[in-house]
């Protein structure tokens, strides 16, 4: 036979009562996902590195000195802008450390995306194709 209305009524109940569970879990997760100021709490170390690296990419992208340059015109570049060959060495190698560190950051910084958001890599590897596959043609 079928169910009585107590038990319909009960089986509603219950179901109302997982939804809720459900809901409130996946609330807590989103929020959790989203707090940067959690992330940070856990990860300070990753979020100051994140942070210098994308003070160092802004520094160099805002700066106005030429970025490429043959070795053998480090002389002659030097007497066009009037620093010395040592200063302009020194100017280079500045460059280098900041290529590098902004490289670093950027690594670090696709993975703490990767943790926070999810699907990210995905898409970032996706995208990373696309740009590789123009970039053969």
């Amino acid at each position: 036979m079928g169910k009585t209305t107590d038990e319909i009524e009960a089986d509603i109940d219950n179901t109302r009562q997982d939804l809720k569970s459900n809901l409130q879990e996946l609330e807590t997760r989103v929020k959790a996902a989203t707090d940067w100021r959690g992330y940070f709490r856990k990860h300070s170390g990753s979020m100051l590195a994140v942070a210098f690296g994308g003070g160092v990419l802004l520094s160099s992208m805002v700066s106005k000195r030429a970025r490429s340059e043959p070795m053998g015109a480090a002389a002659a570049t030097a007497a066009a802008t009037g620093l010395s060959p040592a200063k302009h060495e020194a100017l280079k190698g500045w460059d280098t450390i900041t290529s590098a560190l902004v490289g670093a950051a950027t690594t670090k910084f696709k993975g703490v995306l990767s943790d926070v958001v999810p699907g990210f890599a995905e898409h970032l590897e996706k995208v990373d194709d696309a740009r590789s596959d123009k970039s053969v043609h």
